[in-house]
Protein backbone atom coordinates (compact mmCIF):
# COMPACT_ATOMS: atom_id res chain seq x y z
CA UNK A 1 0.00 0.00 0.00
CA UNK A 2 1.54 3.44 -0.92
CA UNK A 3 1.13 6.67 1.25
CA UNK A 4 1.69 10.22 0.03
CA UNK A 5 2.05 13.09 1.94
CA UNK A 6 2.00 16.66 0.78
CA UNK A 7 3.64 19.88 1.44
CA UNK A 8 3.26 23.49 0.25
CA UNK A 9 6.53 25.54 -0.61
CA UNK A 10 6.69 29.08 -0.12
CA UNK A 11 6.99 29.96 -3.94
CA UNK A 12 3.54 28.25 -4.08
CA UNK A 13 4.93 24.57 -5.75
CA UNK A 14 3.82 21.38 -4.14
CA UNK A 15 6.65 18.94 -2.99
CA UNK A 16 4.85 15.17 -2.60
CA UNK A 17 6.00 12.77 -1.15
CA UNK A 18 5.21 8.94 -2.12
CA UNK A 19 6.29 6.07 0.18
CA UNK A 20 5.49 1.73 0.15
CA UNK A 21 4.68 -0.22 -2.88
CA UNK A 22 2.59 0.80 -5.94
CA UNK A 23 0.34 -1.40 -6.96
CA UNK A 24 -3.46 -1.41 -8.23
CA UNK A 25 -4.67 -0.23 -5.14
CA UNK A 26 -3.04 2.75 -5.52
CA UNK A 27 -5.38 5.81 -5.15
CA UNK A 28 -3.94 9.10 -6.52
CA UNK A 29 -7.03 11.07 -6.89
CA UNK A 30 -6.99 13.04 -3.83
CA UNK A 31 -2.75 13.29 -4.51
CA UNK A 32 -3.90 15.19 -7.93
CA UNK A 33 -6.23 17.01 -6.32
CA UNK A 34 -4.32 18.33 -3.19
CA UNK A 35 -1.82 19.64 -6.39
CA UNK A 36 -4.37 21.18 -8.60
CA UNK A 37 -4.04 24.69 -8.56
CA UNK A 38 0.15 24.56 -7.83
CA UNK A 39 2.78 25.28 -10.84
CA UNK A 40 5.18 23.21 -9.96
CA UNK A 41 4.85 19.65 -8.04
CA UNK A 42 7.97 18.11 -6.95
CA UNK A 43 7.29 14.23 -6.58
CA UNK A 44 10.10 12.54 -4.23
CA UNK A 45 10.22 8.43 -5.04
CA UNK A 46 12.79 7.93 -2.46
CA UNK A 47 10.25 5.90 -0.03
CA UNK A 48 8.56 3.53 -3.33
CA UNK A 49 10.22 -0.19 -2.33
CA UNK A 50 8.17 -1.85 -5.32
CA UNK A 51 5.84 -0.93 -8.28
CA UNK A 52 3.45 -4.39 -9.81
CA UNK A 53 2.75 -4.31 -13.17
CA UNK A 54 -0.06 -3.04 -12.52
CA UNK A 55 0.89 -0.35 -9.99
CA UNK A 56 2.42 1.03 -13.44
CA UNK A 57 -0.61 1.57 -15.02
CA UNK A 58 -1.78 3.24 -11.55
CA UNK A 59 1.75 5.25 -12.00
CA UNK A 60 0.79 6.28 -15.65
CA UNK A 61 -2.30 7.60 -14.19
CA UNK A 62 -1.30 9.60 -11.44
CA UNK A 63 1.35 11.21 -14.21
CA UNK A 64 -1.43 12.11 -16.12
CA UNK A 65 -3.58 13.56 -14.14
CA UNK A 66 -0.45 15.72 -12.51
CA UNK A 67 0.87 16.70 -15.72
CA UNK A 68 -2.70 17.75 -16.97
CA UNK A 69 -3.94 19.54 -13.77
CA UNK A 70 -2.70 22.92 -15.26
CA UNK A 71 -1.21 24.15 -18.36
CA UNK A 72 2.10 24.92 -18.35
CA UNK A 73 2.85 23.21 -15.19
CA UNK A 74 6.18 21.09 -14.17
CA UNK A 75 6.13 18.02 -12.82
CA UNK A 76 9.64 16.77 -11.57
CA UNK A 77 10.30 13.04 -10.12
CA UNK A 78 13.25 12.75 -7.95
CA UNK A 79 15.04 9.97 -5.91
CA UNK A 80 13.67 7.40 -8.31
CA UNK A 81 14.10 4.15 -6.63
CA UNK A 82 15.64 1.02 -8.54
CA UNK A 83 12.12 -0.47 -9.01
CA UNK A 84 10.64 2.67 -10.72
CA UNK A 85 13.73 3.66 -12.76
CA UNK A 86 13.43 0.44 -14.88
CA UNK A 87 10.13 0.76 -15.73
CA UNK A 88 10.99 4.76 -16.57
CA UNK A 89 13.71 3.36 -18.69
CA UNK A 90 11.60 0.85 -20.75
CA UNK A 91 8.32 2.89 -21.21
CA UNK A 92 9.71 6.12 -22.02
CA UNK A 93 6.29 7.71 -21.92
CA UNK A 94 5.22 6.23 -18.61
CA UNK A 95 6.74 10.02 -16.78
CA UNK A 96 4.12 11.80 -19.10
CA UNK A 97 6.38 14.68 -20.21
CA UNK A 98 7.81 14.71 -16.07
CA UNK A 99 11.20 16.16 -16.26
CA UNK A 100 13.04 13.32 -14.20
CA UNK A 101 15.65 14.80 -12.20
CA UNK A 102 17.98 12.38 -10.32
CA UNK A 103 17.57 8.32 -9.47
CA UNK A 104 18.59 6.19 -6.34
CA UNK A 105 20.43 2.98 -8.04
CA UNK A 106 22.34 0.17 -6.55
CA UNK A 107 26.12 0.26 -6.95
CA UNK A 108 29.43 -2.55 -6.12
CA UNK A 109 32.68 -2.40 -5.22
CA UNK A 110 34.90 -4.76 -7.86
CA UNK A 111 37.60 -4.72 -5.36
CA UNK A 112 35.75 -5.58 -1.84
CA UNK A 113 32.21 -6.46 -2.98
CA UNK A 114 30.60 -3.73 -1.01
CA UNK A 115 27.76 -2.82 -2.28
CA UNK A 116 25.69 0.79 -1.80
CA UNK A 117 22.68 2.93 -2.89
CA UNK A 118 23.60 5.90 -4.80
CA UNK A 119 21.86 9.03 -6.13
CA UNK A 120 22.80 9.91 -10.05
CA UNK A 121 21.30 12.30 -12.73
CA UNK A 122 18.92 11.02 -14.55
CA UNK A 123 20.89 11.17 -18.01
CA UNK A 124 23.24 8.77 -20.04
CA UNK A 125 26.44 7.80 -18.56
CA UNK A 126 25.70 9.18 -14.95
CA UNK A 127 26.57 5.69 -13.26
CA UNK A 128 30.29 6.20 -14.86
CA UNK A 129 30.26 10.45 -14.34
CA UNK A 130 28.98 10.37 -10.65
CA UNK A 131 30.09 6.68 -9.93
CA UNK A 132 30.56 6.56 -5.55
CA UNK A 133 33.76 6.23 -3.82
CA UNK A 134 33.92 3.48 -2.04
CA UNK A 135 35.11 2.70 2.02
CA UNK A 136 38.31 0.76 0.44
CA UNK A 137 39.31 3.62 -2.18
CA UNK A 138 38.08 2.04 -5.39
CA UNK A 139 35.01 3.39 -7.36
CA UNK A 140 32.17 1.82 -7.49
CA UNK A 141 30.45 0.02 -10.30
CA UNK A 142 26.15 0.09 -11.37
CA UNK A 143 24.88 -2.80 -10.34
CA UNK A 144 23.42 -4.02 -13.63
CA UNK A 145 23.24 -2.64 -17.08
CA UNK A 146 22.76 1.00 -17.43
CA UNK A 147 20.12 0.67 -19.63
CA UNK A 148 18.15 -0.84 -17.10
CA UNK A 149 18.28 1.90 -15.05
CA UNK A 150 19.03 5.24 -17.30
CA UNK A 151 18.23 6.57 -20.45
CA UNK A 152 19.72 5.95 -23.90
CA UNK A 153 22.50 8.24 -24.92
Amino acid sequence: MIQHQTATRGDGSIEVSLKGKIDERFEYGDLVEATRSAPKVVVHLGGVRAISSLGVRSFEGMMSGLMGAVAARTVELVHVPPALATQLAMIPNLCQGAVVRTAELPFVCPSCGAEATHEVPWKANAHVDHAPACECGGTMELDGLPEQYLPPP
